[in-house]
């Protein structure tokens, strides 16, 4: 090889060098795919329930008072919150896994047949409700609705 030769090649690889550690090697990944890694019950005491966390899971007491109402949304009633894991997570909807056999309660749903957590209570009762990530990897969070008298 001739001389000029190798003195381009040695100048465009040192050049390729320092314009690498100039800019980085960073990898841009679009459509990332970021999966639930947990889910968590965020119901806190207010004045119509008390939450008690036994660290294994939470127990929401409930004062059944008067049946709930759907078309007016009155009445004894309760709002799941949750909160998915890591925040970013790319699908964050979950689902609710309960006794549908249990003729007391009755998850509200909305305009497009989505539970969205409410649940209307008819009577006393106690149900054991798991909030569920739907992303396939089940990650959930164990919940008991007790509802007294």
């Amino acid at each position: 090889m001739k001389k000029s030769t190798l003195i381009i090649i040695l100048i465009i690889y040192v050049a390729s060098i320092a314009i690498i550690n100039f800019f980085g090697m960073s990898v841009k990944l679009y459509d990332e795919v970021i999966n639930v890694t947990a889910v968590e019950c965020i119901n806190k005491t207010d004045k119509n329930t008390e939450v008690i966390d036994n660290g294994e899971r939470k127990i929401l007491k409930v004062k059944f008072t008067e049946p709930a109402n759907a078309t007016d949304l009155t009445g004894t009633m309760l709002q799941l919150q949750w909160r998915v894991l890591p925040d970013n997570a790319t699908v964050k909807d979950v689902r609710f896994v309960y006794n549908t056999q249990n003729t007391r309660v009755e998850f509200y749903e909305d305009e497009k047949g989505r539970k969205t957590g409410l649940m209307l209570f008819s009577g006393p009762t106690m149900l054991d409700v798991r909030i569920m990530s739907t992303d396939g990897l089940r990650k959930y969070a164990d919940v008991l609705v007790w509802v007294y008298a």
